[in-house]
């Protein structure tokens, strides 16, 4: 099956399947980063609580570390259900990373802190965010999966970027709760049980996630699969074996658009600690930036059904690298609400613009029997090398320069990694890979 730039913007209607499988996505991805995200920003919060220390630049430091190894579980999850998802089948793989990452979430908000059981509650909230990181692991590329391969081809990318606009939309509601909290408790309940509310807030969204995951079938391809025997016995094998060159193109993309945009985890931290910024006017000011750039992943996905996921996606790393230094300029001196969701929202529309070309050029590297597997290992190499880490590398680079311009190093480094990347991928086309990118490649959903 060939894909022609001419047919490739032509509009075929949704089926119910493919309606309730951008629903799954959006709603799961949701749940999954309204709970993942919940803790950068209350990490103002959390690091004192259970890493006490003497200096709180080290305890700040110490709660991003934490904060990072939710990263570090990602691969594991993303092999876990990777083989899940590719051997027993997508909707089976999105339902049980959905009730790993409520489970997690709820008992982070009834655990006890430093203060009543010492140590053991340091290593407990660890072992809950490594949790999130395995559940984590496989959500987005997971989702992207379902939904690439349950809706039609000239609108795929179109109705794949609900995902990551769930993830985005998850991320601020996350932001307004948290906002609303320390906008109504004082800054002394917050660190009492107000950041407890917004992680017990998981347990119901939790719920309905898995009522609507319960009500899908599984993806076409996937079913077509089964039919025709083509389920692989070790699909971790055949990646690491047969796609290790997507691997390292996954990876390279991946590192950038998770690592850029994985950058504002370290906003909150550096305008609540470093610059003494009310926490109720950071938190608003993230959470109003959060819903503004919403809107753009859709037009994301629908400028990238047009011109091409590389195209899109390169477009998109040249905004990196013009933008970043203004945007960190801005967050280093406006002190209103205003001020600072124009300069949150500078850098935040780019994230938006980021995801959709991004994670489904990942998803399509990889033929469908290995697919899940294939698509979260390459994404997992950019989760822990880019947002794992990214901050914890801005809050040094700070720490190091004294500016909030530093930190656009990390961006432009991740941004030469991608470039380079997308040069591999031309090389391995040219070589006959499969592609959903070329006009004129082989459709890789097709197998």
């Amino acid at each position: 099956m060939q894909r022609h730039p001419s047919t490739a913007t032509a509009r075929e209607p949704l089926s119910p399947t493919a309606r309730r499988a951008a629903l799954a996505g959006f709603v799961g991805t949701f749940i999954e980063y309204f709970d993942f995200n919940l803790y950068a920003t209350l990490t103002v919060y959390l690091s004192p609580l259970f890493f006490p220390a003497a200096d709180p630049s080290t305890s700040f430091l110490t709660g991003l570390a934490v904060f990072g190894a939710g990263f570090f579980a990602r691969p594991i999850g993303g092999i876990l259900f990777g083989r899940l998802g590719d051997r027993n089948g997508r909707r089976s793989a999105l339902i049980f990373s959905v009730i790993l990452m409520g489970v997690c979430s709820t008992l982070i908000g009834i655990l006890p802190t430093y203060a009543g059981i010492g140590i053991a509650a340091s290593v407990l909230l660890v072992l809950l965010r490594l949790g999130q990181g395995i559940s984590a692991g496989s959500e987005m590329l997971g989702s992207i999966t379902y939904v690439l391969e349950s809706v039609p081809r000239s609108r795929r990318v179109l109705m794949a970027s609900l995902t990551p606009m769930g993830a985005m939309a998850g991320g601020g509601v996350g932001g307004v709760v948290v906002a609303l909290l320390s906008g109504i408790l004082s800054q002394e309940d917050m660190a009492v049980y107000g950041w407890r509310i917004a992680f017990l807030i998981s347990a119901p969204l939790t719920v309905v996630a898995l009522l609507v995951r319960k009500r899908l079938e599984d993806s076409p391809e996937f079913t077509e699969m089964v039919a025709h025997r083509e389920i692989t016995r070790s699909p971790l094998r055949e990646v690491l074996t047969a796609h290790r060159r997507n691997i390292l193109i996954a990876g390279g993309v991946a590192i950038a658009a998770n690592g850029a945009p994985g950058l504002s985890a370290w906003f909150a931290t550096y305008l609540a600690g470093n610059r003494a910024l009310p926490g109720s006017t950071v938190f608003v000011a993230m959470a109003l930036s959060s819903f503004l750039t919403i809107g753009f992943a859709p037009l994301a996905g629908w400028l990238t059904d047009r011109i091409g996921q590389r195209k899109m996606f390169a477009a998109v790393l040249c905004g990196y690298l013009v933008l970043s230094v203004p945007a960190l300029y801005l967050i280093g001196t406006v002190t209103s609400v205003a001020g600072l969701v124009a300069a949150i929202f500078l850098y935040g529309v780019l994230a938006a613009l980021v995801q959709a070309p991004a994670f489904t050029f990942i998803a399509e590297l990889f033929p469908r029997h290995v697919r899940y597997t294939g698509a979260n290992f390459g994404q997992n190499i950019g989760t822990v090398l880019g947002s794992g880490i990214a901050p914890l590398v801005g809050g040094l680079i700070f720490a190091s320069t004294g500016s909030s311009l530093g930190p656009a190093i990390w961006v432009a480094v991740v941004c030469v990694i991608a470039f380079a990347a997308l040069a591999m991928r031309s090389v391995q086309y040219v070589a006959g890979t499969t592609s959903a990118d070329a006009g004129a490649a082989p459709d890789p959903v097709g197998g």
